[in-house]
């Protein structure tokens, strides 16, 4: 697995700055490592209006933050056209219309070309899918990517 480089890390919350929940608290014991505390620092400072969390809410602010991301890296695959090549067409066709009725048709495509990772939630469905359906083979990915969960 490759590391993401300070340079690639700064490129990546800039990219992600303008369209990501931002949070603004200066008390919050997970801000150093907490994607939506430290992509603040990359958003455009001349936007009127952002999106960002609410430190209104009592669990904000606190060690069980519900909105924390882990500014740490991790490995997801990506392109899940290749778990089709080994099932029947039958089954196929079942995972894939369970797949796009879970996800959206644009969501899954996205996931099914590579252009959209698979977080490891996104992951463990795609998986519990294939083997509801009855697929008990291992699943084959297109590849795998370093990134963050966004």
């Amino acid at each position: 697995m490759s590391i993401i480089t300070k340079e690639q890390r700064e490129e990546l919350f800039r990219q992600h700055a303008d369209h990501y929940l931002l949070c603004f608290s200066s008390k919050c014991p997970l801000r150093e490592h907490c994607l939506h505390a430290l992509v603040n620092e990359y958003a455009n400072k001349t936007n009127l209006v952002v999106t960002s969390v609410n430190l209104n809410n009592p669990k904000m602010q606190t060690e069980e933050c519900p909105r924390y991301d882990s500014d740490e890296p991790i490995e997801m695959p990506v392109g899940i056209k290749p778990i089709y090549y080994d099932m029947p067409g039958r089954l196929e066709k079942l995972i894939k219309g369970r797949l796009i009725a879970l996800f959206s048709r644009k969501r899954y495509y996205a996931y099914h070309n590579g252009t959209l990772p698979l977080t490891p939630d996104v992951e463990q469905q795609v998986r519990q899918t294939a083997k509801d359906a009855g697929w008990n083979e291992p699943l084959t990915f297109a590849g795998t990517v370093v990134d963050y969960v966004w």
